[in-house]
C-alpha cells in the first residue's frame, strides 16, 4: 500500500495568509472604486458649472484626488502581493516574524492622510 503524502504542518498559516491577501484585494478594489466615483463626480460638477453660470465654482483638485485614489489602490495591491509571497516563504522556512514596523508605518500614513483630508475639508 502506498503511504499518504506527508501533511503540510503550516496549512492553517497559509490559509490565514490567503484570507489576508483577499482582504487587501477587497480594500484595493474599494479604494479604486471610490477614486473612479470621485473622478466621475468631479466631471459632473465641472459640467454643471459650465451649464449653470451662477453656480458656485467647483474644486478642480477633486479630479486629482480620484486619480490619486486609483493609484493608491494599485499600490495597495502591489504591496499585498509582495507581502503575501514574503509571508508564504517565511512560513515555509519557519522564520516568520510579524511586520510590526510596516504595520505601524502604514497606520501612521493613514492617520496623516486622514488628518490632511480633514484639514482640507474645513
Amino acid at each position: 500500500m502506498d503511504s499518504p503524502p506527508p501533511a503540510n504542518r503550516h496549512v492553517s498559516d497559509h490559509l490565514a495568509n490567503e484570507r489576508t491577501i483577499l482582504a487587501w484585494i477587497r480594500t484595493a478594489i474599494a479604494v479604486m472604486t471610490l477614486g473612479v466615483a470621485i473622478n466621475r463626480f468631479s466631471l459632473f460638477l465641472m459640467e454643471v458649472h459650465q451649464v449653470v453660470p451662477g453656480s458656485s465654482a467647483t474644486n478642480r483638485h477633486v479630479e486629482r484626488l480620484g486619480i490619486g485614489l486609483v493609484v493608491l489602490g494599485i499600490v495597495i495591491m502591489c504591496g499585498a502581493i509582495v507581502h503575501y509571497l514574503q509571508v508564504g516563504r517565511t512560513i515555509e522556512d519557519g522564520t516568520y516574524r510579524p511586520a510590526n514596523r510596516l504595520l505601524v508605518a502604514t497606520a501612521i500614513v493613514i492617520v496623516l492622510m486622514g488628518g490632511t483630508a480633514l484639514f482640507w475639508l474645513f
